[in-house]
């Protein structure tokens, strides 16, 4: 397996990015991050909750700021070699989807690309080099429902 290396450079928290953006005030950051405590939900699937922000407002600041491809999932975009490779709870867990394996990269669709500890959990599976697409935690989480049912 390689060394395991940061995937990407420091980047922005999403609840940043978003009030940097005006998306969000920092009023409603703060109030999702103090529901987040006591909860196991990302700040984006609390900040949807409440009606703060679309699914769509979320792609567009994530995929603007990280200059990353935004990408609808289906079933024919999953390696499924790959996915048994992972166990369902750790995909729904750091919502991601393994798409495709190139050489020595694999393609990976994630609903929160800023998510460090999900960026090594999935390099530590593959050992290899990954490259993130962008998809939302809905079509993810539709998509993980039918690799698995």
């Amino acid at each position: 397996m390689e060394k395991i290396e940061k995937i990407n450079k420091e980047v922005p928290k999403l609840g940043e990015i978003l009030i940097n953006y005006k998306i969000i005030t920092p009023q409603q950051l703060k109030a999702a991050l103090d529901i987040q405590k006591s909860t196991e939900k990302r700040i984006g699937e609390i900040l949807m909750e409440k009606g703060w922000v679309s699914q769509d407002e979320i792609n567009w600041t994530l995929g603007r700021q990280l200059d990353l491809p935004y990408m609808h999932i289906n079933l024919e975009s999953i390696d499924h070699e790959l996915s048994r490779k992972v166990p369902e709870y750790t995909m729904r867990k750091f919502n991601f989807l393994p798409l495709i394996k190139l050489d020595n990269e694999i393609t990976i669709a994630m609903a929160d690309p800023t998510d460090e500890e999900a960026k090594m959990v999935i390099q530590q599976i593959f050992g290899k080099k990954i490259r993130i697409v962008l998809a939302s935690y809905k079509n993810i989480n539709e998509s993980l429902d039918l690799l698995f049912k």
